[in-house]
């Protein structure tokens, strides 16, 4: 890992990407309340706090260890839970976060179903994942030791997947979350295609979308500029390494 600080990394992300791509989109998210779902470290939210003046910032993650990090480490008003994102009822938002989370949600359609149901009227649903056929969209890169630098690992056979991908304790998580993580995604499977599915058939409407050949947090990582991928069925599969999208739910009829 070439990140040793991940909640400077969520808040370094959410200042060059995110804010920027709501502000040209006219977002604006001012007295505005904001769920953020598995916020990790809280960096995103408190990036958006910083920048907004939220009304309401909640951000709920699985992993506790995280939560307790960055609840010492934060200094904005956010509100960070250890919660599970399908216990969370009787509250609304006026923008939900779902960054990079469900790849590890099995039940997709459940998730973005039940996020929709949690969206004051008029709001809006940020979501952005690694499509599960992509170079390294069975997360091995979050590995150690030789195979987790190798692309589409993930389409051998799991038995022979988990033989040759070691997982320890790194700066991002510990060797039980990794362990987490890797067994979401690969029981999720998320592809693109599938992704368009679940937002055709809920209702939802794309009002941003977008596939990186190179994804915005590898500048972070790696220095490499964002390079957009065209709408190339089969290939943007195979090549396409995160989605983005800002989904908004149609009203009836």
């Amino acid at each position: 890992m070439l990140i040793d600080d991940f909640l400077r990394y969520e808040s370094d992300l959410a200042r060059s990407f995110l804010i920027p791509l709501l502000e040209s989109m006219k977002i604006s998210l001012s007295g505005k309340s904001i769920l953020d779902v598995g916020c990790g470290y809280g960096g995103v939210l408190a990036a958006l706090e910083e920048r907004f003046g939220l009304s309401r910032s909640l951000g709920i993650e699985v992993d506790s260890e995280m939560v307790k990090m960055g609840l010492a480490r934060n200094t904005t008003k956010i509100q960070l839970e250890v919660q599970n994102f399908f216990s969370l009822e009787g509250v609304t938002f006026d923008f939900i976060l779902m960054r990079d989370v469900l790849e590890h949600i099995v039940d997709v359609e459940r998730a973005l179903s039940h996020a929709r149901s949690l969206l004051n009227p008029g709001g809006m649903l940020y979501v952005s994942f690694a499509p599960f056929y992509s170079p390294f969209g069975g997360h091995q890169h979050n590995g150690a030791g030789f195979f987790s630098n190798v692309p589409w690992l993930q389409f051998l056979p799991e038995s022979w997947f988990r033989s040759f991908l070691k997982l320890k304790g790194n700066s991002y998580k510990s060797l039980t979350g990794l362990e987490v993580d890797m067994n979401t995604v690969l029981r999720t499977r998320l592809t693109l295609k599938g992704f368009h599915s679940y937002v055709l058939k809920l209702n939802l409407e794309p009002h941003f979308f977008t596939q990186f050949l190179i994804r915005p947090d590898y500048k972070i990582k790696f220095g490499l500029p964002a390079v957009r991928f065209p709408r190339f069925p089969w290939l943007e599969e195979l090549f396409c390494t995160g989605a983005e999208a800002i989904l908004i739910p149609k009203s009836p009829g």
